[in-house]
Order: structure tokens, then C-alpha cells, then sequence
């Protein structure tokens, strides 16, 4: 059985919440320690982040439902929804904030498919990402998940700014 996963995996060196908050642009609340199944669970709030960093970068895990424009980050990054359960796959690579490839199938059938790299139409996106966290993070992740411990994070509900006026609370990338 496939993963049912979203998420992104960024080649930046996270060391803090402060980081976090850049990346995102958007204030952040620490929430504790959780597994890898626990980060996985189509449950979860759609108000988290589940995070993984090491020396070299850092893996993000969110919503099955959410993902993010990260055309502007100026980190090497890549944007995943694994969901097998709905036989949905989306992938995107950006290097420098330049699209190297947008690919994503539904029950076997290309919606999009922009750009060349790594993934060609036919390959498994599942493996194609798991490689990549790998290759990304520069130590073999992806055979070891079960055993990842991340930390979770909630995105901070603004309603209104300094002077009163309703704000757009949707956290974004970049940042």
C-alpha cells in the first residue's frame, strides 16, 4: 500500500521556529513531538506542519488537502502530494524559484506535465520522491520513516492587524 502524504522537501538549513516563520511567513506555535504515522494521519488538523531537519534540509508534511505556491522560494525545493487511496500524484521541482518540473496524475491519467528532470511520465512519483528526500537531506531518510520523530507546529490565527482590519490568516510560501 502507497502513502498518503503532502508535503516538501527543502534543500535550507532550519535551525529554528524563527526559520520556520520566514519560510512561511506566518507566526508559528510549537505543538510537540510526533511520528512519522502520526504526521501521515488523514485526520490531522489542516493548521499543522510536521517538520524533519537535519544539517542540510529539511522535510514538511501537511495536509493531504494543502499545498503551497513555492515558486518564489530561492532554496531547491520540491512539492509532493503522495495520495494512493485516490490514485492522485503531484509533483514539482523548483531550482532557484525556477520550475524544473510539474507532473500530476490522476488514476493513471497526466493532468500536467511541464518540464523535464528526474520524474518522466510513467515513472512511480512515490519512489521519484522518496529518492529525492534522500538525495535532498544527504543520508537515506526514506527507508527509515517509520522511525522519524518531527515536530509539529500550528499556524497562529491573526483576525486583524495593529489598526483593526481583518488580515488574511492563510499561511504561504515562501517568504
Amino acid at each position: 500500500m502507497g502513502m498518503n502524504i503532502a508535503g516538501c522537501i527543502v534543500k535550507k538549513v532550519i535551525t529554528s521556529q524563527y526559520d520556520l516563520e520566514e519560510l512561511f511567513g506566518a507566526e508559528l506555535e510549537f505543538q510537540g513531538d510526533i511520528s512519522f504515522a502520526e504526521a501521515c494521519d488523514l485526520e490531522r488538523d489542516e493548521n499543522t506542519i510536521d517538520v524533519y531537519c537535519n544539517a542540510v534540509g529539511c522535510l514538511i508534511i501537511y495536509h493531504a488537502g494543502q499545498s503551497y505556491d513555492v515558486s518564489d522560494v530561492k532554496e531547491d525545493i520540491i512539492q509532493f502530494v503522495l495520495f494512493s487511496l485516490a490514485n492522485s500524484y503531484f509533483f514539482e521541482q523548483y531550482h532557484e524559484g525556477k520550475l524544473q518540473r510539474r507532473y500530476m496524475t490522476v488514476n493513471g491519467e497526466v493532468h500536467e506535465d511541464e518540464g523535464t528532470g528526474v520524474l518522466q511520465e510513467g515513472d512511480d512519483v512515490e519512489a521519484i520522491v522518496k529518492q529525492l528526500l534522500d538525495d535532498f537531506l544527504e543520508e537515506p531518510i526514506a527507508k527509515q520513516l517509520d522511525q522519524l520523530e518531527l515536530q509539529r507546529y500550528a499556524f497562529i490565527e491573526q483576525d486583524q492587524d495593529d489598526e483593526g482590519d481583518e488580515i488574511d490568516t492563510t499561511p504561504k510560501l515562501p517568504h
